[in-house]
């Protein structure tokens, strides 16, 4: 009988879970190593004893693309961008450089202006000079047509051999700043997920694991190892909470999900048993991105946060200053406190005690203040917790799918209850409740939820068509396709098979097991010249919903 074996990267501990039909036969949880997730990742492999094991699939969630971005740790790269006319870039919050090329597309993609060669040339002689070797191009209509792109990245290979080019075009989707940056993104964290994927698969087949391995994205699906832009590996973390979470509950249950970490807490919701993604890509630091994301959000805040003085005030740091002192750190935090007022066990009592003591005046340590002082801590922790959530119910109504969920389900109760795991997570489950004045629901497998939802998720992907049938062109967004429409002028149930046929053929040379597919509404515009209708301009999706596979049997 075969195995998943799922892994989860944290700020703080990896978790690793072993599952056979729905069953978690073996878990484990280690310190991550930030300086080494690969050796950190190995070392919660063996933990499992994965010796003389079938193991169907490995699913793995890091936090290596995210840790590298925000902590600026990605090599530079060139942005070149054919912005056109009627656009101010320095409008915009560009986090990074960029040079502007001449060149304009209109919004169907048709030429307005050829590019200035002699830009080119001296274009070159700049990119010479570089130590950067990744060069990003960017158009403002590329989506639509690609030509200023393409052309421009022949020409560079001819002249710089050596240099990394990549596309807007091939990220896809119509926001023109958020391309452009998803584009620099994914082409700056190549290296460092290449790297890491050889070493990994060298890990692997040296434990004579065959298995394949995957990777979670921030929608919450998976893609295979080799076929997942580095990109969409951000927010992976928040993702296997809700998918842990829903691998846990019934499958029609509508639950805000509360995953409490040592480092962050992640927040996201389930609607009928469905995660709702987000209506807008995901931001990651100073970064927007059109990364097709689930609506979650970090909140940094965890058991390892770290207790500080401010003028006499207890406060809690949005960062830690490494473990819990009853567990052998140096400082104090909520972890601490929880244990001293024995709301969990984890950790050394006489240790906890010592670090709350710590935080008060020599003749204000009596029993009763060191109390006051751990259940302070705690109900700050609570506090941060379900303001974070009472700011995302708000955002959430904003969410389009959010809308239409409220429409069909307005004779429902709209309170949701929370599904709380972490390591910390019962011993605030109580005061999150009274807070929030919500049934809290701690889940069996609590401590190793995001590595469950890394094992039990199942493959998702989109299909964005934009079609010019006057032009007969079509394109792609997700995947940068771009082709001939040889079909009618005026189709209908035409181009909705035309891309349900594409969607199932792509998904299986990306490895992806489609049994259906969810369609959005196709939006049909005629195009009208001397009042007759020459064409339409078509735009409609298919998407592989995220989900997992099953629940786990408790």
């Amino acid at each position: 009988m075969s195995y998943k074996l799922g892994i989860d990267v944290g700020g703080t501990f990896t978790d690793a879970v072993l599952i056979r039909d729905n069953e978690v036969q073996n878990k484990g949880k280690i310190p991550t190593d930030k300086e080494n997730l690969l050796e950190t990742i190995i070392r919660a492999t063996d933990l499992l004893d994965i010796s003389n094991r079938e193991i169907e699939q490995i699913t793995i969630s890091t936090t290596l693309v995210t840790n590298a971005i925000l902590q600026n740790h990605l090599p530079n790269v060139n942005l070149v961008l054919f912005p056109g006319s009627g656009m101010k870039l320095s409008s915009l919050p560009w986090p990074v450089d960029y040079k502007v090329l001449s060149g304009e597309l209109d919004f169907r993609g048709r030429e307005v202006s050829p590019p200035n060669k002699k830009e080119w040339l001296q274009l070159v002689e700049q990119l010479k000079s570089s130590p950067e070797q990744g060069i990003a191009i960017s158009g403002k209509f590329s989506h639509r047509n690609n030509i200023h792109e393409a052309q421009l990245a022949s020409y560079l290979e001819k002249e710089l051999p050596q240099a990394n080019i990549a596309l807007g075009s091939q990220l896809g989707q119509t926001n023109f700043y958020r391309r452009s940056l998803t584009t620099y993104l994914n082409l700056a964290s190549q290296r460092l997920f290449l790297e890491f994927a050889s070493q990994l698969r060298s890990a692997m087949a040296a434990r004579s694991c065959k298995a394949p391995v995957r990777v979670l994205k921030a929608d919450g699906g998976v893609l295979p190892l080799d076929k997942i832009r580095p990109v969409e590996s951000i927010y992976s973390g928040p993702a296997a909470s809700v998918l842990g979470a829903l691998a846990q509950s019934n499958s029609e249950d509508s639950y805000v999900v509360v995953d409490i970490g040592g480092t962050t807490t992640d927040i996201g919701l389930v609607l009928s048993g469905s995660p709702l993604i987000s209506a807008h890509g995901a931001r990651i630091g100073s970064f927007l991105t059109n990364v097709r994301s689930l609506a979650v959000r970090s909140v940094p805040i965890g058991g390892d946060s770290a207790v500080v003085m401010e003028n006499g005030q207890i406060s809690l740091a949005s960062y830690r200053l490494g473990p819990a002192y009853c567990i052998g750190g140096s400082n104090p935090t909520p972890t601490d406190a929880l244990r001293y007022l024995n709301l969990t066990d984890y950790g050394s009592y006489a240790k906890a005690e010592k670090a709350i003591a710590g935080l008060l005046p020599e003749n204000k340590r009596q029993p009763q203040d060191i109390r006051e002082t751990a259940e302070k801590i705690v109900s700050i922790m609570v506090d941060r917790i379900s303001r974070a959530i009472e700011e995302l119910q708000q955002e959430w109504k904003d969410e389009p799918a959010y809308k239409i969920w409220e429409v069909l389900h307005q004779n429902d109760d709209l309170e949701f209850y929370i599904q709380l795991s972490g390591g910390g997570s019962s011993g605030i489950s109580k005061a999150l409740s009274e807070r929030m004045n919500a049934k809290t629901v701690l889940m069996d497998f609590s401590e190793v939820s995001n590595a469950i939802g890394a094992a039990m998720a199942k493959p998702t992907f989109s299909w964005t068509l934009n079609l010019d049938t006057y032009l007969g062109r079509y394109r792609i967004e997700e995947t940068g396709e771009q082709g001939k429409w040889n079909g009618s002028k005026k189709p209908h149930k035409e181009v909705e098979q035309f891309l349900k046929d594409l969607a199932y053929r792509q998904a299986e040379t990306m490895g992806i097991e489609v049994n259906s597919l969810q369609q959005e509404q196709f939006d049909y515009f005629p195009l009208v010249e001397s009042y007759h209708t020459v064409g339409q301009i078509v735009r409609g999706g298919m998407h592989v919903t995220p989900g997992v596979v099953g629940r786990i049997v408790k």
